[in-house]
């Protein structure tokens, strides 16, 4: 049995905080059935689904759980994350459904590249490793792997962008604070796990996967500030209209 190590732990939190987040907005869901809640949910189970991959493999070596665990945190988890803030800042027209549509396209194109149809190294994988430390000598550069930057880069723009905008909104008119601290919560978390990348360059890894915790937990409390709203709350049609106001979360919605 391998030695379990910090980034392992830090990896088993990951995965329950990120699913329960993931469990309570598909209840959301349920209720509201509005886009962005669905958007939100599969980026979260992604999310959940990325670092539970990493725990199998820290025991066993699995070409399926390897490409779900890098088409999920590479290519997916950021891009659906993102597509929830594009339905709440684009709710007229039709161009947060066309964005949607070549996202599903993507992410049905990649999946199956990324887990069956990519050629992998497997005597490369030691049991108890960090997967990003092996991710050169077991997946080859190039081919799905090249979708990785422009997937990120999008859905990092979409979650933090948005957030900060939102949060703008609100202290601009003044309004609903808690929704304001809670989007720059989800901002912050959403930057988190990006800089992960930084962490892997200074040969820190356990840096990436506190990033993914911390990430998941802002993004947590965030959500739950930012659909708490006091029954006080100076809300009104006309000091915050819907079409102009908005929160990462769907607070309210």
């Amino acid at each position: 049995m391998p030695t379990l190590s910090l980034p392992f732990f830090l990896s088993v939190a990951t995965t329950i905080i990120s699913g329960v987040f993931a469990v309570m907005v598909f209840n959301r869901w349920r209720q509201k059935h509005r886009p962005h809640l669905m958007a939100w949910t599969v980026g979260l189970t992604l999310y959940s689904l990325g670092e539970f991959s990493q725990i199998v493999l820290t025991f066993t070596w699995s070409q399926f759980f390897f490409g779900l665990w890098y088409w999920a945190g590479a290519l997916a988890v950021a891009p659906w994350l993102g597509q929830g803030t594009v339905y709440l800042l684009m709710r007229r027209g039709s161009i947060a459904r066309n964005i949607q549509m070549a996202l599903l396209l993507i992410c049905i194109m990649t999946f199956p590249w990324a887990i069956f149809l990519t050629p992998m190294n497997a005597e490369a994988w030691r049991a108890g490793s960090d997967m990003t430390a092996l991710l050169n000598d077991i997946l080859p550069r190039g081919g799905v792997r090249a979708f990785s930057p422009m997937m990120n880069v999008w859905g990092t723009i979409a979650l933090v962008g948005g957030a900060i905008y939102s949060a703008r909104l609100f202290r601009k008119k003044q309004i609903m604070q808690n929704r304001m601290v809670g989007n720059l919560l989800i901002a912050a978390g959403g930057l988190l796990p990006a800089l992960g990348g930084v962490a892997i360059r200074l040969e820190l890894p356990e840096l990436k996967y506190i990033g993914l915790l911390l990430g998941a937990i802002l993004i947590f409390i965030g959500f739950l500030m930012a659909t708490n709203t006091p029954e006080d709350a100076p809300v009104s049609h006309r000091t915050a209209p819907r079409d102009n106001v908005t929160a990462v979360t769907g607070a309210g919605d």
